[in-house]
Formats: structure tokens, C-alpha cells, sequence
């Protein structure tokens, strides 16, 4: 009987947490008990506090350097097969609870949209891949994931949770602006950008104070202060805020991440996307060819586009059906194991 059933639900990476959210409130009013474990990694578990959800901390991310990844991971490995017992299913977007699952006998299902990352890590431990029908399939069969085990949802992750989304009346208190453009660094420092790949954003924020445009900067890291110059139109929160609330309230969202351009995309906000490396994931390449993102590093074009677009109201009917349609097959799933 499902109702006595308990799905161990990992988080590794911020995106993580807007996303299992829904399926958490959702398998909870069918019953089923959960248990939630985090990486200590930027904003995953303060994000998570800001939910006011109970989960345990294992492990923390093991930097740039190929030899401490590799001890991160095998550690947190080993701290979660000790200390999570008791489950029945996993709910991830990782490596780590696929081979924990598959040691202790017990169903994974992995949600990934990422089809460049060596998702071979968990392909021979996964029961299910879950993931966006845009998703390059063929690269993931390439990567030892067979075609019994992937699944597909027509839409995009970030339609799963905008579907839920209720816009916080009491957010613009926050920022110093009625009217802003949010700017998110790409991750330079991350392995898939070419050596030697400068940031754009100097350049681009620059442009647009030039134009008249607030902006809310989002760093990802410290040392993304030095790209900008002190400035009243520039505004820097002095914690995490949420992601959604900044798509929804801003005029515009430039951005090297991925997450959060389709977001905004989603949401009907003017959505840019700088990424910095040379491979794009297939969801993202749907963006770009159905004019839901602007691609481009070009800081004057970007500029132009933001001058020349117009926000939509938010329209969540798409996003409900899509998450209706992701509920129901993980439910199918689950009750025929």
C-alpha cells in the first residue's frame, strides 16, 4: 500500500529545490512520507530553509580540482549509505542517490535535462530517466541510458514548478527600483568554458546604464563583484532571493544560466542567455529556435534586444497541464513497482 511508502528525495544544486517542491507537496497529499538530504553547495541549503523544509546535510561540493571531486563524491557516497535507510523510491537530479539506491535494492529515478553532462555516472543505477521530450535522446542513449529507461514529459523542468508559482506582492520592497533589468554572471570558472574565455558583463553593464536601466546584479561568486563599479542603478541583495519573484518582477533577465533564462522565458519575462561554453543542452537549443531565449555574448545587440522587447503577462495554463501530465506518469510509474 502506497500510503506506507517513503520517497528519499537529494538536492544538490539550487534549481534542484524549485523543482522538487511540487512533487514533494504532491506525493505527501497522496500519503507517502519523505525523507530530504542536501549538498552543502552556494545557495542549495539556504534555499531550502527558505521553504521551511526539514532535510539532513551530507557532504559539500569538491571544487575545480579533478582529485577533490572525486574525494567529495565517494565521501558523501558513503556517508548516504549510512545514514539513509528506510525508502522506497529516490527522487534526484545526481550521481550520488542512484548508486546509493541501487546498493540498498530500491528504485531511483533521476530528472535530468542535462544532455552533455556524463550522465553514464548514474545510467547503469538509474530504474528511470526523467526527462523534457526537447532533451537530446540519441546523446543520452550515447551515454548508456536505454530506451526502456527514459521517460519524457512534453514541456521544460521549469514548467513543473512555474505551474505552482503565486508572485510575492511584497517583493519590489526589496529592491531599490520599480523598474530593472537582472543581470546573472555566467560561471567562468566552470570546466565546459574554453581557457581564456572573458566575461561579458563589464561591457554590458556598462551599455546599460548607459541606456538608462537599473539593474539588479546577482553574483555567483565574490569575485563577481569586480566586474561592475559602484552605482546607484546597480543593486547587489545581500542574500538569495527567489528566482522566480526577480523573473516575474523584472522587465528583463540576462543571464550565463541556464535555469534561470528558461524561467523567465516561461514566465513571459524578455529572456537572454550568455552562456559561456560552446555546447548547448537540446532544451536550451528549443529556446533559442522558438524565440522563447535571445542567445548572444554580444553585450550591444543584448542591449537592443532588451530595448526592443516587451514582457507578457505570465500565462501558467501550459505549465499546470505539463505538471499534471509529470504527476500522473510518476504515479502510474510508482504503482506498478
Amino acid at each position: 500500500m502506497h500510503r506506507a511508502q517513503k520517497i528519499w528525495f537529494d538536492f544538490t544544486n539550487p534549481p534542484h529545490v524549485n523543482f522538487f517542491l511540487p512533487l514533494i507537496k504532491h506525493f505527501q497529499r497522496e500519503g507517502y512520507n519523505v525523507d530530504l538530504t542536501a549538498r552543502e553547495f552556494v545557495e542549495t541549503v539556504k534555499l531550502l530553509q527558505r521553504n521551511d523544509l526539514s532535510f539532513r546535510v551530507f557532504g559539500k561540493h569538491g571544487g575545480r580540482k579533478r582529485l577533490s571531486k572525486v574525494w567529495s563524491l565517494v565521501s558523501r557516497e558513503l556517508k548516504l549509505l549510512s545514514n539513509v535507510k528506510d525508502f522506497d523510491f529516490s527522487f534526484c537530479s545526481n550521481y550520488e542517490a542512484p548508486v546509493a539506491s541501487w546498493f540498498k535494492g530500491k528504485t531511483s529515478l533521476v530528472f535530468d535535462d542535462n544532455d552533455i553532462s556524463p550522465n553514464w555516472l548514474y545510467a547503469k543505477f538509474a530504474k528511470y530517466v526523467v526527462s523534457p521530450s526537447a532533451i537530446d535522446k540519441e546523446a543520452m542513449f550515447r551515454m548508456g541510458i536505454n530506451k526502456d529507461q527514459l521517460i519524457t514529459y512534453d514541456g521544460f523542468k521549469e514548467d513543473i514548478y512555474i505551474a505552482d508559482y503565486i508572485p510575492d506582492s511584497e517583493f519590489l520592497r526589496k529592491i531599490p527600483f520599480s523598474e530593472f533589468v537582472t543581470v546573472r554572471p555566467e560561471n567562468i570558472k566552470a570546466s565546459y568554458v574554453p581557457p581564456g574565455r572573458k566575461s561579458i558583463v563589464p561591457q554590458l553593464i556598462k551599455l546599460l546604464l548607459q541606456k538608462g536601466l537599473n539593474v539588479l546584479y546577482l553574483p555567483r561568486y565574490e569575485s563577481d563583484r569586480e566586474y561592475i563599479e559602484a552605482s546607484d542603478q546597480i543593486f547587489i541583495p545581500d542574500g538569495p532571493l527567489n528566482g522566480l519573484d526577480v523573473s516575474y518582477y523584472s522587465i528583463a533577465v540576462l543571464t550565463g544560466a541556464g535555469t534561470f533564462s528558461r524561467e523567465a522565458a516561461v514566465m513571459g519575462t524578455p529572456a537572454v542567455s550568455f552562456f559561456a561554453g560552446d555546447q548547448f543542452l537540446g532544451v536550451d537549443k528549443k529556446m533559442f529556435k522558438d524565440n522563447w531565449v535571445h542567445y548572444s555574448r554580444d553585450p550591444k545587440d543584448i542591449v537592443s534586444f532588451v530595448l526592443n522587447s516587451k514582457k507578457k503577462n505570465i500565462n501558467q495554463t501550459k505549465s499546470k497541464e505539463v505538471q499534471k501530465e509529470l504527476f500522473e506518469m510518476l504515479s502510474m510509474i510508482m504503482n506498478k513497482i
